[in-house]
């Protein structure tokens, strides 16, 4: 036994290390800097009922200390108090050469040795706050001071030497280290696992310090792009049963819990990859629209959409008189809190997820009711500038991603002209808007009819524009006479406005840039209709 007698400003007595045969040190010391101090008193009385010694920076010695537990300070450890304010405490080669020492190595513990230092076996950290420094919109000086060095340098060196040195960066895993411990068995297994939850845990956090230093100097598109993402929960499956599937939410719950993965469950079954998906569109489609809306979705798409200047549920019950077939098993966004004389008027239809802002008392009461329905309450977004990740589109191709912005929804400052000789009245302009509004959420190539601010038929993810005229025309019915067309891009032939203005089209809306433009006009003016172009595509795939 060798024993080192600490100057008296030190917490103990002694420190007392142990040799085997092989020279190699058999006490075991624990390194402890945590800023979520979670669990932190019942790990560190655990270690040392263990005889392990405690070595602990700033806030966590003192915690420990006030638990009445025996800590060595970092400072009393490396010889060298913290500098610059704090920026250099672990910074160290006694504490780094502790971690990365090979243990199976004669020639690293020979020179541990004759330096006098000694390995360090479990090292647990956890990391500034910077991801909720962010959500807090704080001076870039108090950002900067929230970006952790020496943390992330210790998770970093204990996890390489995994092999030789417990790492634990989440207090979740405290137990599972210290039932190791007792068993007396070196787990293999659970060391790699932390080590790569480890390495993880600082790839997730410097994600976010990169994402806000990118945003501050406006890049959308940077060379390297690092999007953090942690999992939300398990999927039965993905969008089939053979397909394994998570739930990931970008970057860290600290950021503040708006957008989809900061919904609300507030009953009914655990939510399906396709679930999940629908409720997305569910909500996007019905908070586009400024009056009381609703939407029902099936497959992404609405199939029935809606609004009214005053009532809810006469705003549902317009929505699902487009397409009462497909409405069965839908999802239902709404976009103000849902009331019971809606709830009363959804009686008897199926539903899967119904998703608004927030529930009325008695509208809540009965949607309960419903045993498998999913009730959702959605938080709005926050109103910090967003990182890149946070608003991204990301879509996957094979080994590979495309990235780009969130299509905008083309508001009433969408400039909007009449190339037709007929000019449209303020009661055309609106439900042209509303339909402009609606486009966006439908499949390419899509075509929609609407009147009296509601879908009236759609015609959505067809290979060519003509026959997506056709669907919407067919699905409208007479109802087609005196309607609004609007399509999500140009017309490449005369032929699909000729189908609509047959059945009585009233006014279209189109992109421009066809090199037959001039062939759809002429169409349009032959029929004393409306023809009216934006130059902003919305497509959808």
């Amino acid at each position: 036994m060798v024993c080192r007698w600490p100057d008296t400003n030190f917490r103990w007595a002694s420190t007392c290390t142990f040799r085997g045969e092989s020279g190699h040190m058999a006490q075991k010391r624990a390194l402890i800097s945590v800023y979520d101090k979670s669990g932190l008193e019942e790990l560190a009385a655990s270690l040392s009922k263990r005889d392990w010694d405690i070595i602990a920076s700033g806030g966590t010695s003192k915690a420990i200390a006030e638990a009445g537990i025996p800590v060595q300070s970092v400072e009393d450890l490396t010889g060298a108090d913290e500098m610059l304010d704090g920026r250099v405490k672990t910074l160290h080669p006694t504490i780094h050469a502790g971690i990365l020492a090979r243990r199976e190595s004669g020639e690293h513990m020979k020179e541990l040795s004759e330096k006098g230092m000694s390995t360090l076996d479990l090292i647990a950290v956890n990391l500034y706050p910077f991801a909720a420094t962010v959500a807090s919109e704080p001076s870039r000086s108090e950002l900067i001071e929230n970006i952790d060095i020496g943390g992330v340098a210790l998770i970093r060196a204990a996890a390489k030497n995994h092999d030789g040195v417990w790492i634990l960066v989440d207090p979740e895993d405290y137990p599972k280290v210290l039932r190791s411990l007792d068993a007396e068995e070196d787990d293999a297994q659970l060391r790699r696992e932390l080590a790569a939850k480890a390495f993880a845990a600082t790839a997730f956090y410097d994600a976010h310090i990169a994402a806000q230093l990118q945003l501050e100097l406006g890049e959308h598109f940077p060379e390297f792009l690092t999007i953090p993402l942690k999992k939300v929960q398990d999927l039965r499956y993905g969008e089939n049963p053979h397909q394994p599937g998570a739930f990931y939410a970008a970057g860290a719950t600290e950021l503040g819990t708006s957008e989809l993965p900061g919904i609300e469950q507030l009953h009914g079954m655990d939510l399906s990859y396709i679930n999940i998906l629908d409720l997305q569109s569910a909500w996007a489609s019905a908070n586009d629209l400024d009056d009381v809306a609703v939407s029902i979705i099936k497959h992404t798409i609405p199939c029935c959409l809606a609004t009214h200047a005053t009532s809810q549920a006469q705003a549902y019950t317009r929505a699902r008189e487009t397409d009462p077939v497909s409405a069965f098993g839908g999802i239902v966004g709404f976009n103000r809190p849902v009331e019971a004389d809606t709830v009363a008027a959804m009686k008897g239809h199926m539903y899967h997820v119904v998703v608004a802002p927030d529930y009325e008392p008695d509208a809540l009461r009965r949607l309960k009711r419903r045993k498998d329905l999913r009730i959702i309450r959605w938080h709005p977004a926050s109103s910090r500038p967003p990182m890149h990740f946070e608003t991204a589109h990301v879509w996957g191709i094979d080994r590979g991603y495309l990235v780009q912005a969130p299509d905008r929804s083309p508001h009433d400052e969408i400039p909007m002209r009449t190339v037709s000789i007929k000019q449209p009245t303020q009661a055309d302009i609106t439900q042209m808007r509303f339909g402009l509004r609606a486009i966006r959420h439908i499949k390419s190539n899509a075509i929609l009819l609407v009147r009296d601010n509601r879908l009236i038929g759609i015609g959505s993810g067809q290979v060519n524009r003509v026959n997506a005229v056709r669907h919407a025309v067919e699905q409208a019915g007479d109802l087609a006479n005196g309607a609004y067309l609007i399509s999500d891009a140009f017309f490449p032939f005369a032929d699909g406005p000729e189908l609509a203005l047959e059945a009585g089209v009233r006014a279209l809306v189109s992109v421009a840039g066809s090199v037959r433009d001039q062939e759809v006009i002429d169409t349009v003016n032959q029929q004393e209709r409306i023809l009216s172009f934006i130059d902003e595509r919305h497509f959808k795939h």
